[in-house]
């Protein structure tokens, strides 16, 4: 029995690795660069045969051993809607994809905000019916190296009840264009309000620049993932340390709010006072008192 229930994990498991999966940047209602070569790429099984098809162009191409692949597609003038078609050992088809000009809409706040936060914003959406501008939010995360995939992320047709949530700034920009140009325009909404442009700048753009290699140099090589580990599993020893486990059941919670709860054992505070010269140290979090 335990021999079939390890051969079964490993053919589950073998099965997860042979899906042939895209970045979430690919997408359904997508727009692609026009004008250029078009490149595609993703995750499949070693030595995997993968296949891309978009308009009357298929290129086929083998995954590496660690189960990356690229097709670079020739150029397309503006147009669609078109399937892009990936095929592995399983299909992935997305649809209404458009050729056009993709911006890259970064910056602070000023780019953050959104259009139903914009002067006469109730008109505005209302009439924003632009089925060729296309909009992306990447989510913002934080990471010390580059990563291969984002977490979540979709792409977005500007109708009116979608456009409430566009970049106010990409959006107008997108609406002049596509006016101007008549192709189709995506926006990809990189912004995040309040971070510095050292923030969006690799270590590796640093240590080439003249001005700054020597700062780089004197600094660490950190890694915010395991950072950010370390913080969570240390507030959490504080916390438990503070007021015992946190492995508790939902009565005991309730129990929390109740006049009767007896709290004799919680550590006292003193108010007025610095809360960080008392039981708490630099405890972040919320405290009952």
């Amino acid at each position: 029995m335990r021999k079939t229930f390890t051969l079964v994990l490993v053919v589950i498991a073998y099965t997860l690795r042979a899906e042939v999966t895209l970045p979430k940047i690919f997408g359904d209602n997508m727009v692609l660069q026009r004008d250029r070569a078009i490149v595609v790429w993703g995750w499949a099984s070693a030595k995997e045969k993968i296949t891309v098809q978009l308009n009357k162009q298929t290129k086929t191409v083998s995954a590496g051993k660690d189960g990356q692949w690229k097709v670079s597609l020739s150029a397309e003038a503006a147009g669609g809607p078109y399937q892009l078609v990936v095929k592995g050992k399983n299909t992935i088809t997305l649809g209404n994809v458009l050729i056009g000009d993709v911006w890259i809409c970064s910056g602070q706040s000023n780019m953050e905000w959104v259009v139903r936060n914009s002067n006469n914003a109730a008109e505005e959406i209302k009439q924003a019916q632009y089925p060729t501008i296309r909009h992306f939010k990447v989510p913002n995360t934080v990471a010390s190296t580059p990563k291969n995939d984002l977490p979540d992320g979709s792409w977005k047709i500007c109708t009116p009840e979608n456009a409430g949530d566009f970049t106010a700034v990409g959006y107008f920009f997108a609406r002049e264009l596509v006016k101007e140009l008549n192709v189709p325009i995506g926006l990809i909404n990189t912004s995040w309000g309040g971070t510095h442009s050292e923030t969006w700048t690799s270590r590796e753009a640093f240590e080439g620049s003249d001005e700054f290699k020597d700062m780089i140099a004197s600094m660490p090589r950190l890694n915010l993932d395991s950072i950010a580990r370390e913080r969570a599993a240390a507030m959490q020893k504080h916390i438990e340390d503070l007021q015992g486990s946190l492995n508790v059941t939902p009565a005991e919670i309730e129990s929390w709010r109740q006049p009767a709860r007896n709290d004799s054992q919680w550590k006292k505070m003193h108010v007025p006072g610095l809360w960080e010269q008392q039981a708490l140290g630099d405890f972040d979090g919320i405290v009952w008192l």
